[in-house]
């Protein structure tokens, strides 16, 4: 599959816009496809899905993890799991669930993924792990309804998630044109002097200050982009809108419930429908 050709090797968040996305189902949909090319480290944003699923009463999915795996985690949880650890290094700080500690899976087994509070560490931790070579690829598992992930882990591809029933079709279509929207923006890393340079974020009130005459807004990359489908679409009208920094949008893997395919794509449009991966996770 293309979309996991190009995670193979790279660093990769996976996203969504809201909760129950599937974030977590794709990623146990890649994992044992990325491990055909080297150890896999596997990451969150706060704590992942399955604890929340536990602290609720509900029903736990924890990821699955194999020998060579890199994840980050707290004592506690890795008590809890049934995968052993090796600890490689205590991480400075603290999560809100406590300690954190870079580990390399030694028995495979079910782990629950906790990340650092700050997306700074998070970034750290990226950075080593692709420095010393200690996983070929890297893979985030991210916040819901946020995209600063990508921000701060530099050079990386990403992959938007979505469920899709026949309640939130339209809806849903229009979030997941509006991320092929922002992943196809013109990239300009040195705008010329007569560009409007937006040094903070772009959001409604920031653009309703605008002066009229700009007409070209430079902003560092998506992620700072506050807009939301419908005013991003209208500004796109008057004004170009360039980002100094670009991300590569791997794909828009979608999960159907009482909704056909051929729905979606007419939902979609040809151009956004082609970068669709319908249920990636029964396909696997």
């Amino acid at each position: 599959m293309n979309h996991l050709r190009a995670m193979a090797g790279a660093v990769t968040a996976i996203t969504g816009f809201e909760k129950g996305s599937g974030k977590t189902t794709f990623l146990g949909h890649a994992l044992p496809q990325l491990r055909a090319h080297g150890p896999v480290a596997v990451f969150t944003i706060g704590v992942d899905g399955a604890q929340k699923a536990r602290e609720s009463r509900s029903p736990a999915s924890e990821i699955r993890v194999e020998p060579g795996d890199v994840v980050m985690t707290t004592q506690p949880f890795a008590h809890h799991g049934s995968a052993r650890l090796e600890v490689l290094e205590a991480l400075p700080g603290r999560s809100s669930l406590g300690h954190l500690f870079l580990g390399r899976v030694v028995r495979g087994g079910s782990v629950t993924l906790v990340g650092s509070d700050h997306l700074s560490v998070l970034a750290d931790v990226v950075a080593r792990v692709r420095e010393e070579g200690l996983a070929t690829s890297v893979v985030v598992d991210g916040a819901v309804n946020r995209l600063t992930q990508v921000g701060a882990l530099g050079e990386v591809g990403y992959i938007v998630t979505a469920r899709v029933d026949r309640s939130n079709l339209l809806r849903a279509a229009a979030h997941l044109r509006h991320f092929v929207t922002l992943a196809g923006l013109p990239i300009d890393p040195h705008p010329a002097s007569d560009v409007h340079r937006m040094e903070d974020v772009l959001d409604a009130d920031r653009l309703a200050r605008l002066p009229s005459e700009v007409k070209v807004l430079s902003v560092e990359d998506f992620t700072k982009i506050f807009l939301d489908p419908a005013l991003l679409a209208r500004t796109l009208e008057r004004r170009a809108i360039t980002v100094r920094r670009g991300f590569r949008l791997l794909g828009l893997a979608v999960t159907l419930r009482d909704v056909e395919r051929d729905e979606l794509k007419r939902a979609l449009g040809e151009a956004v429908s082609e970068q669709v991966i319908f249920n990636p996770y029964e396909a696997a």
